[in-house]
């Protein structure tokens, strides 16, 4: 339909214009051969008769021989009458050619407008449907999959209505009731193993490297301890977590300063606290008993005869008892230390030591 749109687009008027034109050349070439037939013809020319030529032959009539000539007359710039009014009446079909020639242009470039606004239109329309046929694919394929989850909810049902028949009909299952006496608690000493359980999630705690980093600190800043009394002090994050602690100068004891001498101090972290952060990476209880998972792994790397403290949160005791279960059967040492909601993990040389079974 859009080829023959453009068939018909502007060709009558293009042919009108062309057939008005070639018609003006031709009635201009027969005005102008009109015209050179229209000169002054010029008489011819007549001979003087001298009066002293005797050979000329004796007239009839003793009476002169008069010749009447008649001046041409003058050529004039003006055209004939007759080829003034053919001319403007040439000039009058001529204007209202142009006019014409206007009218057509006016409605080509209207008909050039309305063809470019239909194919806007018909573009849009494309696109438009285009999007609808996308859309009903996607609702197809999204029926296809509602129709394939209640089929297998379907078998699901089935296969639980068939064990709901089984187990009525047969006995009533026994439970098993496993007891482990709780061995007697005692200090851990050595090597400890840190881990936090919050939001039933379990997360390994860095405290034996970031620690060997506060004395790296330490070292390096010895002699600006050396004049102030008071310290604090950043390192981290690692593994998501960052630490925060206080140095402070610690008196001597009698022994130790007759020892060292008069002058001498001892520099001591008086508290830390551990801050997590934003992307602190947690397992569930699935995840940490898994080959290859964070808690694993620390498992693996403790050193020998390490312990294993628990911070555990209000949320996550049924977690600390699975945990448990898993690094006892281990052959490791557990200790639990249960948190407040919103406490964060820290120490002081005045807290207490871990306790574990």
């Amino acid at each position: 339909m859009r080829r023959r749109h453009e068939q018909e687009f502007g060709s009558d008027s293009f042919l009108d214009v062309l057939a008005n034109m070639v018609g003006i050349l031709i009635i201009l070439i027969v005005i102008a051969g009109v015209r050179a037939a229209r000169g002054p013809v010029l008489p011819p020319p007549v001979e003087a008769i001298s009066e002293s030529d005797e050979s000329a032959p004796p007239s009839a009539s003793d009476e002169p021989l008069e010749v009447v000539v008649v001046p041409p007359e003058p050529d004039s710039d003006e055209p004939p009458p007759t080829l003034q009014r053919e001319l403007s009446a040439i000039n009058s079909e001529l204007m209202s050619l142009r006019g014409k020639q206007a009218e057509s242009e006016s409605e080509i470039r209207r008909l050039h407008a309305q063809f470019t606004a239909a194919r806007k239109a018909a573009s849009t329309t494309e696109k438009a449907v285009a999007l609808d046929q996308q859309e009903l694919d996607d609702q197809k394929a999204r029926v296809a999959r509602l129709q394939q989850r209640l089929g297998d909810r379907k078998e699901v049902l089935t296969a639980l209505l068939a064990e709901f028949e089984e187990t009525k009909n047969a006995r009533a299952p026994v439970t098993q009731i496993k007891h482990r006496l709780a061995p007697i608690s005692q200090e851990v000493e050595g090597d400890e193993m840190h881990f936090r359980l919050s939001r039933n999630r379990v997360s390994v705690v860095p405290l034996m490297q970031l620690v060997e980093r506060v004395k790296f600190q330490l070292e390096r800043q010895k002699d600006w301890l050396a004049r102030h009394n008071r310290n604090q002090g950043t390192v981290g994050p690692l593994d998501g977590y960052t630490l925060l602690y206080t140095v402070e100068r610690l008196p001597l004891s009698p022994l130790d300063e007759r020892k060292l001498g008069y002058g001498a101090f001892r520099v001591g972290v008086s508290k830390w606290e551990l801050v997590v952060d934003a992307e602190l990476p947690t397992e569930t209880l699935d995840e940490s008993l898994r080959r290859g998972s964070r808690f694993a792994a620390a498992l693996q790397a403790a050193p020998e005869h390490a312990s294993l403290t628990f911070w555990v949160y209000p949320d996550s005791f049924s977690l600390f008892r699975a945990l448990q279960e898993a690094a006892h059967a281990e052959g490791f040492v557990v200790t639990g230390r249960p948190l407040p909601a919103g406490v964060p993990i820290a120490a002081s040389p005045h807290g207490s030591k871990s306790a574990g079974q």
